[in-house]
């Protein structure tokens, strides 16, 4: 199996030591026996640690603990809430990768099973729908993919980008406890703006598909954006009024989107077409303008179509179906 482009592997074992502990926190000896390695070699790894930004300290009395381990979504702190069978189950956590997307794709076509997750504390290259950056901020966020191989015809599985959102939503509403809405086609809105954004990629063959990675990224704690998005965006933390625990959100997450996965499987996306407009403010009757490969298209929302695609009645009374686009203005 190939090296995967990841942050110091002893740095994401130490933090995963670290977390498991707790607040108790670990003696130096005990992390270089289970690190493989020398007291020098362990203080040069903490040292890289702090510089990560992650709240490492070392107490008097020696022993080294992370001050907000709770709120790290490794294995340990996410299984506790975890209902799956198969989603999560498979778990790879990383401070650092270009790409949880990229890193999860690696995975599976190195065979990882279906339902395997990966979650990072920093992307240097992450990326959203539309070769778009996604601007993210070290521990304070969810950057999570994960390998799914539906046994569907590859025109179907475009479907999974509103099976993730409502999930992503079901899972938002259940954690911070706030009320959110559904953008066609893969965003997730609070009353302050957008607060997470999913994004499929597939790799597949004329009439099988090998694998989708779905990439889903959540702004949760803190309570100031990045200039660049900080008027269009918001953090879980800005709405519920506190923070948002990462494990739990990420363990709501997979547990939401399993069943929903499940029926997409059996029955198609049909049966979630009416779940997912049920919480969309903006999928019926809203004005609208889509930008798609050049091409401007005016009129109303008039829903979704079975395919999942957005339905708009142009100015002419004519229904158009949008199957991808830029929704520049609602």
């Amino acid at each position: 199996m190939r090296e995967l482009p990841s942050s110091d592997a002893r740095l994401d074992r130490l933090v995963e030591l670290l977390a498991d502990a707790g607040g108790e926190g670990r003696v130096q000896a005990e992390l270089s026996r289970a690190l493989g390695m020398s007291p020098a070699e362990l203080s040069s790894v903490l040292a890289r640690v702090q510089v990560e930004g992650l709240p490492l300290e070392v107490g008097s009395d020696g022993r080294v603990r992370l001050t907000a381990a709770a709120d790290l979504p490794v294995a340990s702190r996410v299984r506790p809430h975890l209902a799956t069978q198969r989603l999560g189950r498979k778990y790879h956590h990383y401070l650092r990768v270009g790409s949880t997307n990229d890193t999860a794709r690696r995975l599976a076509e190195d065979g990882a099973p279906e339902g395997t997750v990966v979650v990072a504390e920093e992307q240097t290259d992450g990326r959203g729908r539309l070769g778009r950056t996604w601007l993210s901020r070290k521990t304070k966020d969810i950057l999570l993919s994960q390998v799914l191989r539906p046994e569907v015809d590859p025109a179907q599985a475009p479907g999974l980008n509103l099976v993730v959102g409502l999930a992503a939503n079901q899972a938002i509403r259940e954690v911070a406890g706030i009320p959110t809405d559904l953008k066609w086609p893969n965003d997730v809105l609070t009353r302050r703006g957008k607060c997470c954004g999913v994004l499929t990629e597939m790799s597949a063959d004329p009439g099988k598909v090998h694998f989708v990675i779905v990439g889903v990224g959540i702004n949760v704690n803190g309570g100031s954006l990045p200039g660049a998005i900080a008027g269009r965006a918001s953090t879980l933390e800005q709405v519920a009024g506190g923070r948002v625990s990462r494990p739990r959100l990420v363990a709501a997450l997979l547990n939401h989107l399993e069943p929903l996965y499940r029926i997409f499987l059996e029955q198609g996306l049909q049966p979630l077409l009416e779940r997912w407009m049920a919480f969309s403010s903006s999928v019926r009757g809203r004005p609208v303008l889509v930008s798609n490969l050049g091409r401007s298209l005016r009129g109303t929302t008039a829903g979704l179509s079975e395919q999942g695609g957005l339905r708009v009645r142009r100015e002419d009374g004519a229904v158009e179906e949008v199957m991808a686009g830029d929704v520049v203005q609602w």
